[in-house]
């Protein structure tokens, strides 16, 4: 009671700050008729198909009925059957709040891991809200659709704790929770082989191959069970195949937008060249993260990699503006230290929080919302974020109270 009491006099402010933000959007669905949470029916009625053993893959030609198509993996349709039991109705609001409480438990322990000592309360505080300000139109966005962006952060930010903490099992199991909702999580896995990790890592295969064969447990057959993994396969091609174009604006990756505005837009590229082009600069991005990572080590460098990559995820992925919220984390880190930023910085950092979080519809209007999207002003900003962090890598101790070898 003690500890809780603690907990509440510490946070109570950015928590309350947060309830009110979230339940203030809920008010405003219910009032303008929008309160649908259209990708979580989506998971809602998978979830219900696999409990009654049904086909889980649907084609929207074939059903003309069938407004949306599952996409993501067969166990991860497991992890929805207790808001399945709910009902519709109470599951919105379930999820809701599931996924506010998520936010909050993001912005926690980011503060357990990077808050330094003598940094004042009122000034954590402070950062945490404005960093929800800064995604808070991302935020909004997976709030309103229901889907799973936020969901996977925290389930990182947690897994990053677990790791930090030396609880291999528990990170492993996270980990390959997440890679069946999006295989996004494989990001990390370089990261866990060149630090020499192994035992997350084979935590992480063991819980993988568990997980696989979760479905089994509804569709006794294996014919059945093998389709459903076909079809799974088959979606992600069929995503994968619609999401190629470099020069779609829409396509915010870190190798479009390097096409868009440079003169590669006027090569024209096969599919062996878009491979080709796409290990280049991936294997850029994987030489100075390691330079950064063995180069110029610092305490808290692991931790802050980790951060980066996911930060990342949204740069290397094809996906919905939306998973711009996995630069949250960054966001945060980088407001716990901006005392600390040279003027140059500071202006560089507030420009990238105004590109990743200053487009809202409501504000901007719909002329200038889609220019700016079109433009992939979420890759700017996140790509300031990124240079904020590597360009002041030694001007931002951290000292915590966890054990200093988990920051080696």
């Amino acid at each position: 009671m003690r500890s809780l009491k603690t907990f509440i006099r510490s946070n109570y402010k950015w928590l309350l700050f947060l309830v009110l933000l979230s339940y203030g959007s809920l008010a405003s669905e219910f009032i303008n008729h929008r309160f649908e949470m259209a990708d979580l029916e989506v998971y809602y009625k998978t979830a219900w198909r696999m409990i009654e053993g049904e086909g889980i893959y649907r084609d929207v030609e074939s059903d003309p009925y069938e407004h949306y198509v599952y996409k993501y993996s067969p166990p991860a349709a497991i992890l929805f059957m207790p808001l399945a039991t709910a009902g519709f109705p109470a599951a919105r609001h379930i999820y809701w709040a599931l996924l506010t409480f998520i936010f909050g438990s993001v912005l926690y322990n980011m503060k357990t891991i990077f808050n330094r000592p003598f940094l004042r309360k009122e000034n954590v505080t402070f950062s945490l809200i404005l960093a929800t300000l800064v995604v808070g139109t991302h935020f909004f966005r997976e709030l309103h659709l229901g889907q799973v962006n936020l969901l996977l952060l925290g389930i990182y930010i947690y897994a990053l704790f677990l790791y930090l903490s030396g609880k291999h099992a528990g990170f492993g199991a996270l980990l390959a929770v997440s890679i069946f909702i999006k295989p996004f999580g494989l990001i990390f896995l370089p990261l866990l082989l060149v630090r020499r990790r192994f035992r997350e890592v084979l935590w992480f295969v063991g819980w993988s191959v568990v997980l696989f064969f979760l479905p089994l447990f509804f569709y006794h057959d294996p014919g059945t069970f093998k389709g459903l993994y076909v079809s799974w396969f088959n979606e992600m091609a069929i995503e994968l195949g619609n999401k190629q174009s470099f020069l779609e604006p829409g396509n915010h990756t870190i190798f479009a937008v390097l096409v868009r505005y440079s003169p590669l837009r006027w090569i024209q590229m096969g599919e062996t060249g878009k491979l080709i082009y796409q290990l280049v600069i991936l294997a850029g991005i994987a030489f100075l993260i390691l330079w950064f990572l063995f180069r110029r080590r610092i305490p808290g460098g692991e931790a802050r990699i980790f951060i980066a990559l996911t930060a990342m995820i949204p740069l290397l992925a094809f996906t919905s503006y939306n998973a711009f919220i996995f630069t949250l984390p960054l966001v945060v880190f980088l407001m716990l230290n901006f005392r600390g930023m040279k003027p140059a910085w500071k202006v560089v950092f507030i420009t990238s929080c105004l590109l990743i979080g200053a487009n809202i519809y409501d504000l901007t209007g719909r002329q200038l919302f889609d220019f700016l999207w079109e433009i992939s002003v979420y890759t700017w900003g996140t790509a300031g974020l990124l240079l904020v962090m590597f360009g002041n890598w030694s001007a931002f101790p951290l000292r915590n109270k966890m054990k200093n070898e988990l920051f080696a």
